[in-house]
Formats: structure tokens, C-alpha cells, sequence
């Protein structure tokens, strides 16, 4: 799973995609200085190019988009780069030449929980963990139930499942679960934060993206990502007051992020969670 490092609302950190115009210093605050990875075989099935960083050769694959700046992600062991189909090569090498210690330390990161990622058949089994509102949940199956139930105390999640049920059974269970608990409560707390700042919006949906945390059209047609319910209430607040800043401004300009601030005041809080989150560390559905 790609760990986006980037902000559109997407999956990952910063805030500000990467472009010729910042500094290297904008793309995070980690000052490691990692050891030439290891790196997997390519399993994307497309051609990569490769690009001295430090004096180690590090692969990066490119897509060429409608953005209209250069977008840098860390996925498969690899730079991921998204960029107009008007930036040259040698435009986007030089970005990378500029984030350089900043993506090797992502590199460095994405390998150590590569060792550790969750294998689906420990992943999905009785008494496994996984995040639920920020804090860890145990699946227990419980044939005696006639249906699926939260213990908030035991913070057990009771799935109503033969004891011999498979690990696609128990997936699809929480997978479901997950999905219904995200929309009632992400539907609740829009309604809420839209309501005491004075931001309308025209329609909520839950979003499965691989690429963002959230989105805003035009029209104000915000989508909320259900992944989000993995994470506390201040990050989930945090998305939706981004959102909604939205139908304000459609950039990520000053004035964006004073609109962000007088809708939630202490959005910095959910932010620095959100901008440290290993998506690839998160239950595969």
C-alpha cells in the first residue's frame, strides 16, 4: 500500500505537495540519515527510472498527471512521482535531488515497517488488534452472537462467526462494521462542525481513495475517506474542517489555513497526528 507523503487532502503528511518552488526543507521535519535501502523488485508491472540521492541509486517511477505541481509518494520500495506532462526530467530529478535526505528517510522508514507489516492470516484471526477511533481493538469471535457488537469496555469487537469462520469471513465482517461506524459518525461530526462554523455543504459521501484522506468539489460535495475511523476524533475533525474550508477556497493558499483555523482552532493537533500516519501499516481490505 502506497504511503503518500503529501497533502491534497491525500493519504500521508505534508501539508503542500513538493514543487520546484519549495525548499528542501519542506517535506519533513526528520533530520535521519538512512543507509542505502535494499530495495524489492519492482511489482508494478511498469518502468522505473533511477536517480542518484547521496551517492545510492534509488528507483522512482513517474505518472504523469493534470496536477499542476510535483506530487512525491513512497510506495513498493520506491519514489512514486506524480507531475504535469509539461515538467521535463530533468526538472523532476532535480526535485528529488533537492528532497533528497528528506525521501531517503522515508525510504529508510517504509523498509523498517515493510518487516513489519501484518501478514493477512495474522491479521485477520481471533484475538488480533487493529486501530479503531485512535486507539487498539481486539476481534473476538463470538459464535453465540446473532450479530456483530462493540464492547467499549473490553474495547472488543464481538463478530457474530462460526469458530471456524475463514479469514475472508472475519475481513469482510470488520470490513463492514468499519464502514457503517464511519459513516454514521463521520455524517454526525460534519454536520456538527458545519453547523457552529457556518461552512454549508452540499453532500456527504464516504470515499475509498487510495490517494486522498478527503475532497471537496465545487459545488461543496465533500468525501470523506471510511479509513479515517482508524484514527482519533481530532484527526477525523481536522479532515472535515480541511474540507470545509474548501467551499471557501480551493487552495492551500494563507488564507486557506486561516479559514481552516477559524473553523477548528486547535486543528494543528489532529494535523501532526495525521502527517505522521504509516498508511501501510493499516489493515489491507
Amino acid at each position: 500500500m502506497t504511503l503518500l507523503e503529501q497533502f491534497l487532502l491525500p493519504f500521508g503528511s505534508a501539508d503542500t505537495p513538493p514543487s520546484a518552488q519549495q525548499s528542501p526543507s519542506t517535506g519533513g521535519s526528520t533530520t535521519a540519515d538512512p543507509k542505502a535501502p535494499s530495495l524489492p523488485p519492482n511489482r508494478t508491472g511498469k518502468k522505473h527510472r533511477t536517480v542518484a540521492l547521496q551517492g545510492h541509486a534509488v528507483p522512482w517511477l513517474l505518472k504523469r498527471t493534470r496536477r499542476k505541481t510535483v506530487g512525491m509518494s513512497i510506495g513498493q520500495g520506491m519514489i512514486q512521482v506524480n507531475a504535469p506532462r509539461w515538467v521535463p526530467i530533468s526538472d523532476i530529478e532535480y526535485i528529488l535531488q533537492e528532497k533528497s535526505k528528506w525521501l531517503l528517510a522515508r525510504l529508510a522508514e517504509w523498509h523498517q515497517s515493510e518487516q513489519h507489516r501484518l501478514v493477512p492470516e495474522r491479521q485477520w484471526a481471533h484475538g488480533a488488534s487493529l486501530h479503531y477511533l485512535g486507539k487498539p481493538l481486539t476481534l473476538m469471535i463470538a459464535p453465540a452472537l446473532r450479530q456483530t457488537q462493540w464492547d467499549d469496555f473490553r474495547r472488543e469487537l464481538q463478530l457474530a462467526l462460526p469458530a471456524e469462520a475463514t479469514m475472508e469471513q472475519i475481513r469482510d465482517t470488520v470490513h463492514a462494521w468499519l464502514q457503517g461506524q464511519a459513516k454514521t459518525l463521520f455524517a454526525t461530526r460534519l454536520k456538527a462542525i458545519s453547523n457552529q462554523s457556518g461552512r454549508a455543504f452540499s453532500k456527504f459521501s464516504l470515499s475509498n481513495a487510495r490517494g486522498r484522506w478527503g475532497s471537496c468539489t465545487e459545488d461543496g460535495h465533500i468525501r470523506l475517506n471510511w479509513r479515517l475511523i482508524h484514527f482519533s476524533q481530532e484527526v477525523i475533525d481536522y479532515v472535515i474542517a480541511h474540507e470545509l474550508a474548501h467551499t471557501y477556497t480551493m487552495d492551500h493558499s494563507k488564507s486557506f489555513w486561516d479559514e481552516v483555523a477559524e473553523i477548528l482552532p486547535n486543528y494543528e493537533e489532529g494535523k501532526s497526528v495525521l502527517r505522521k500516519a504509516r498508511l501501510d501499516t493499516l489493515p489491507t481490505f
